[in-house]
């Protein structure tokens, strides 16, 4: 396995400092500030063998981070206050590994500075009912809180109370009228001197001698009965935040302005303290506080049996059942004299029919190795095949089946999942092969669909092929098809690789030819050499890329030879052969004609002729017929190309083909 180097790149301050390091032996401690969303730090890894760098974590808090394109990162930002690590502090250990190589890091969330918030505990103050004010600021070693109020006409300009410095206040008559403030100037960990503040909703109003309490009694769908509740649906997998049903609404005689808030019972939180609903205090709308499902292995709510008090649950309810998607929630409205009612609402999670989703560790990014016979697309270190069961798919609905078994995306042209025995395959097209020189990766989507009819849904996953560049041939083109006494022959080396480091040359020449005087090649019906490789001879003092050829390589074949390596790193050579043998150059020669090509004109046109193709024409196809040239003495012709837009096609120098290019 080749060695893989990870460089890391920490970035507390937005500033990327770059320093390497082995993979297998290195560490890194890095200081993170709680409440970040940004990277942590940035990984590259390197094989030599030129292996597709995949990425995975491990460790004691591997499940509190992701890894995506060599990006470190918390899951959730994370908080000082509330550490989630394995070792209930803020440290946090996770190894980074890529293709064989491993990266210990240590991340250590640092407290910052959070601004307080100060809040007063009724939106409507009222004349002789008491307020309370409460700061939370969620730094370390709050002290000194010193609390001062103030009323104000227009909430612009504002007076102190004299002797209001307490937390709790209760409004007298002169603040009949005035919005209320309290401040608190108070010290913590970080400093001192640090001040928060909350204002009342409304103005004050006076004491209502005489009070009527609101009531939920019109929400009541049975009214002898000793109870009072609600029923509400949302539908499961409903968006954070998005309201549940109509408002819970309070009525009350006085027209006061009311104040709703969620009791405490089995259902409204989950098993780690995470509210599954919320409310609007000023308004009774409940809402969405976590995402909620109804299948039959996402049902979650506590057994409310326990809920005492009134008013009482009633018997024929499924909602003190645990575990069956009804949620039980109790709210309180109270009026500014503190007066109020209560109503249990009960939340009913409704199934809807879901897409299928994709497993967790499915793979989304893949292999290919140019120039195989039969391109086979794998994944991971064992290679495995890719087929539809690799991509799983799961649905939550009953009698919903999931299979992923087709391909869209911007690539989709060039693959599609075949039907080998009802096991689909992800494979290339028939009609495609991988090249890394002139496509390196492509982007998919796997589509996977369930159910039938109405209820057929689907989802994609975003898949990338990088394709492995293997060990192309080199090549070696000469300047001439046939070799004559004097004049020079070029050699011009190419590797699809790219990167050729040219270490010599060396050039050859062969027996004489008495067999086939007319060619140096193989032949192509039988594969059969023409020239035996033992009668090559190498030719002294003969190490550039030029060689002229001299009277004593008349009627042999001659060959170049380049020894070099390429960007692959592998020492290897490549050979050029002439196609005839070499010519005395005091043989006569007469020059190549072209022929009358334009057959539709009147007059001699070897000296033009006219060719047509069809706009978006893909590159490399040909253009009409060959434009070809004679010789008397059949010997071969080199066809080259010229002027003004020549640029935008090619040629073949063996036949004289023209192409788009």
């Amino acid at each position: 396995m080749a060695l893989v180097v990870i460089l890391l790149g920490i970035m507390p301050l937005g500033d990327l400092l770059v320093h390497p390091a082995y993979a297998q032996t290195a560490g890194t401690s890095v200081d993170y500030a709680e409440n970040n969303t940004a990277a942590i730090a940035a990984f590259v890894a390197y094989d030599q063998d030129g292996g597709i760098i995949r990425w995975s974590l491990s460790g004691p808090d591997d499940d509190l981070f992701t890894i995506d394109g060599g990006k470190l990162a918390f899951k959730k930002p994370p908080n000082y206050e509330d550490p989630q690590s394995a070792a209930a502090g803020n440290v946090y250990r996770v190894t980074v590994q890529a293709s064989g190589g491993a990266h210990d890091v240590v991340v250590t969330v640092t407290d910052v500075d959070e601004a307080g918030t100060a809040s007063i505990d009724r939106p409507q103050p009222q004349v002789s009912r008491p307020l309370e004010a409460s700061l939370s600021d969620e730094d370390e070693r709050v002290r000194n809180e010193r609390w001062q109020w103030a009323r104000s006409q227009d909430q612009t300009t504002w007076t102190d109370i004299r002797g209001a410095t307490s937390p709790r206040r209760t409004p007298a008559t002169e603040d009949e009228g005035m919005y209320l403030r309290a401040t608190v100037t108070y010290s913590d960990k970080f400093a001192a001197g640090k001040t928060a503040s909350a204002v009342s909703v409304y103005p004050v109003e006076a004491r209502t001698l005489s009070n009527a309490a609101p009531s939920f009694a019109d929400q009541d769908r049975v009214k002898s009965t000793p109870y009072v509740d609600v029923t509400r649906s949302v539908a499961e997998s409903t968006a954070v935040g998005r309201p549940i049903g109509r408002r819970v609404s309070a009525t009350d005689a006085d027209d006061d302005i009311l104040f709703y808030e969620l009791l405490d019972t089995p259902d409204l939180k989950d098993g780690d303290g995470d509210a599954r609903f919320t409310i609007d205090s000023l308004t009774g709308q409940i809402r969405v506080g976590k995402l909620l499902g109804a299948d039959d292995d996402e049902r979650e709510d506590e057994d409310s049996t326990g809920l005492t008090g009134s008013p009482e649950l009633p018997d024929n309810e499924d909602a003190d059942v645990a575990d069956n998607s009804e949620y039980v929630l109790r709210v309180r409205a109270s009026d500014p004299s503190t007066a109020s009612a209560t109503v249990n609402v009960i939340v009913k999670v409704t199934n809807v029919n879901e897409p299928p989703d994709f497993t967790d560790n499915v793979p989304t990014l893949l292999r290919v190795r140019e120039n195989a016979a039969s391109p086979a697309i794998t994944f991971g270190d064992a290679d495995s095949e890719v087929d539809a069961d690799t991509f799983t798919v799961t649905d939550q609905d009953t009698g919903d089946t999931a299979r992923a078994y087709s391909v869209s995306g911007d690539d989709k042209e060039f693959l599609e999942f075949d039907n080998n025995d009802d096991n689909y395959v992800l494979g290339f097209k028939a009609d495609h092969k991988p090249d890394f020189e002139k496509k390196n990766s492509y982007s998919i989507s796997v589509v996977a669909r369930s159910g039938t009819g109405s209820r057929r849904r689907s989802s994609t996953l975003d898949v990338t092929i990088d394709v492995v560049d293997t060990e192309d041939d080199g090549e070696v083109s000469l300047s001439q098809r046939q070799a004559q006494v004097g004049r020079e022959v070029v050699a011009i080396p190419s590797d699809p690789d790219g990167g050729m480091r040219i270490s010599r040359w060396t050039w050859e020449r062969s027996a004489k030819i008495t067999v086939d005087a007319n060619k140096c090649l193989e032949d192509s019906n039988n594969n059969i050499p023409v020239v035996d490789e033992s009668s090559w001879t190498a030719i002294a003092g003969a190490s550039l890329a030029t060689y002229t050829p001299k009277p004593a390589d008349v009627d042999s074949c001659l060959r170049a030879k380049v020894f070099y390596t390429d960007n692959l790193g592998d020492a290897e050579q490549a050979t050029g052969v002439l196609e005839a043998p070499t010519q005395d150059s005091r043989t006569a020669n007469a020059a190549p004609k072209f022929v009358d090509q334009d057959l539709n004109s009147a007059g001699d046109q070897s000296d033009r002729t006219s060719r047509k193709v069809e706009e978006n024409t893909e590159a490399g196809e040909s253009i009409g017929a060959a434009i070809t040239a004679y010789d008397d003495a059949a010997t071969p012709q080199i066809y080259t190309l010229n002027g003004a837009d020549a640029a935008f096609f090619s040629l073949s120098r063996n036949d004289g083909q023209l192409k788009t290019k």
